[in-house]
């Protein structure tokens, strides 16, 4: 397979780089009408909770485990929905030394006005594109993810093969 050269290959960087800065654009625009909700974490708590939780709700420390970030950041960002009323946290009663987190209802319906703007918004996009050009898309759409990927898995694995041997 012949290779492509630099300017191809930063043409194509910068063409992702654009495509995820416009969509992050559109989607701000989208959200202008929604409930403020930090909707990025009040999202990644009600995923983890459906995902790692029981009854609704999730352990801090559970939570924190799941997104793989310090204690202290987690606490400072659900404080912060809490006093925005998306969020309780609630002092586990078979163990008082835990502290749960479940959404409050304000919180569901703001997280679902939230996607439905998202998906609203991205659905227009799409409808832009002709489809069979649609079609083309999906089944080319992981194909970049999977090289990048790839690669950084040999590079990951050759820098822990020099590690170990140097």
């Amino acid at each position: 397979m012949p290779q492509k050269s630099a300017p191809e290959l930063f043409a194509v960087i910068h063409y992702l780089h654009r495509l995820s800065m416009e969509g992050k654009r559109g989607t701000k625009l989208a959200l202008e009408h929604c409930p403020k909700c930090h909707f990025m974490t009040l999202e990644a708590v009600l995923i983890n909770i459906e995902e790692h939780g029981a009854n609704g709700s999730i352990y801090v420390s559970d939570l924190a485990a799941a997104v793989k970030q310090p204690l202290p950041a987690i606490s400072r960002a659900l404080r912060q929905l809490e006093q925005d009323g998306l969020i309780e946290r609630i002092t586990d009663p078979n163990d008082r030394r835990k502290t749960l987190v479940r959404a409050t209802e304000k919180g569901v319906n703001a997280s679902r006005q939230c996607e439905d703007a998202i998906t609203g918004y991205f659905g227009r996009v799409l409808a832009r594109i002709p489809e069979e050009q649609r079609e083309q898309i999906f089944a080319l759409k992981d194909v970049m993810l999977t090289a990048v990927e790839a690669e950084n898995a040999e590079q990951q694995a050759k820098l822990k093969g020099d590690n170990e041997n140097g």
